[in-house]
C-alpha cells in the first residue's frame, strides 16, 4: 500500500504540472502542418507558429494535439509537440482513484494513457522536433524533419524513445497553392501496430482570398493512417481556423470524425 501511495502521489503531482502546462497551451504543431502532415512552410527567423488540433469522434470522445515551432533562420526550425491527448468526457474525474481499500485504480478515466503496451501508441506523447528546408527553385523545395519523444508517465518503467521522421517535397507555384508529397518512417511508439513506412500527401488551394480548400493523407494501416478534407478560414493575418472531415484508411481500425484546428502565427501571413 505504501508503494502504491507513493506511485499514485507522484502521478497526481506530475498530472497537475501537465495540466497546468496544457491549460497555458490552450489559452495561447512541431513543424507547421496542414491537418496531419507537414505543410512545407518555413517559420521565419525569430518568430513562432502554434497549432492546436482536436479530433471529435463522438459527443464524448476527443483526441487533441499541440505543436509549437520556432524559426532559427538558414532554413532551420525547431519545436515541441504534445500529442495523443485522448479524452472521454463522460468521466470528468480526470485521474483514476483508489477504492480506498484494495489500492487499485478505477478503470474509468478522463484521459487515456499508455506507457506499457508496445503495440499501441504512447499516450500522451511529448516530442522535440527539428526540420531543415532546402529551396531548389522559387516553386520547389524539400524538407527533412524528425519528431522524437516519449511518454512522460513512463517513470518506474524502462523509458522508450519514439520517432516520426519524414522527407517532404513541396511544389508551390504561388502563395497558398501547394502540393506536398514524401515518405515517412516511424515506430510503434508513435503509430502503434501496422506499417512503419509510408507516404504523406497533402494540398492547399484558395477558394477565396480568405478561404482555402485543404486536405492531407497518411498511407498505411497504423493509428495515424487517415485522410482529412476541409477548409482553412484565414480570420486575420495571424489567426487561422480550420474544419475538416476525418476518414480512416481501410483496415486501419481508426475512427471517423470531425477535425477542428486553430493556428496562431507570430508573423503576418501575406
Amino acid at each position: 500500500m505504501t508503494l502504491f501511495y507513493r506511485t499514485y502521489t507522484k502521478e497526481r503531482r506530475f498530472a497537475s504540472l501537465f495540466f497546468c502546462f496544457f491549460a497555458v497551451v490552450l489559452t495561447s504543431s512541431a513543424q507547421q502542418n496542414l491537418f496531419n502532415i507537414p505543410a512545407g512552410d518555413l517559420t521565419p527567423k525569430g518568430t513562432f507558429f502554434f497549432q492546436h488540433q482536436t479530433n471529435f469522434y463522438s459527443l464524448y470522445s476527443t483526441e487533441s494535439k499541440n505543436h509549437f515551432v520556432w524559426g532559427l533562420g538558414s532554413g532551420w526550425e525547431i519545436g515541441a509537440n504534445v500529442l495523443n491527448l485522448k479524452a472521454d468526457w463522460r468521466h470528468i474525474d480526470w485521474w483514476n482513484q483508489s477504492d480506498g481499500q484494495n489500492g487499485y485504480y478505477n478503470q474509468h478515466r478522463f484521459l487515456t494513457t499508455n506507457n506499457a503496451d508496445p503495440a499501441a501508441p504512447m499516450k500522451p506523447l511529448f516530442q522535440v522536433t527539428a526540420q531543415k528546408f532546402f529551396f531548389l527553385s522559387e516553386k520547389i523545395k524539400t524538407t527533412i524533419g524528425t519528431q522524437v519523444g516519449t511518454n512522460p508517465f513512463s517513470y518506474g518503467t524502462d523509458p522508450r524513445l519514439s520517432h516520426f521522421t519524414y522527407n517532404t517535397w513541396v511544389y508551390e507555384p504561388r502563395h497558398h497553392v501547394k502540393f506536398v508529397v514524401g515518405p515517412y518512417v516511424t515506430d510503434r511508439g508513435t503509430v502503434g501496430e501496422g506499417n512503419n513506412i509510408g507516404v504523406l500527401v497533402g494540398f492547399e488551394y484558395p477558394l477565396h482570398k480568405r478561404l482555402l480548400l485543404m486536405g492531407d493523407f497518411i498511407s498505411g494501416n497504423n493509428a495515424t493512417a487517415v485522410s482529412v478534407l476541409g477548409f482553412n478560414f484565414l480570420a486575420t493575418k495571424r489567426i487561422q481556423l480550420c474544419l475538416g472531415a476525418l476518414v480512416p484508411n481501410p483496415r486501419s481500425g481508426n475512427q471517423s470524425g470531425a477535425v477542428f484546428e486553430l493556428n496562431i502565427l507570430g508573423f503576418d501571413d501575406e
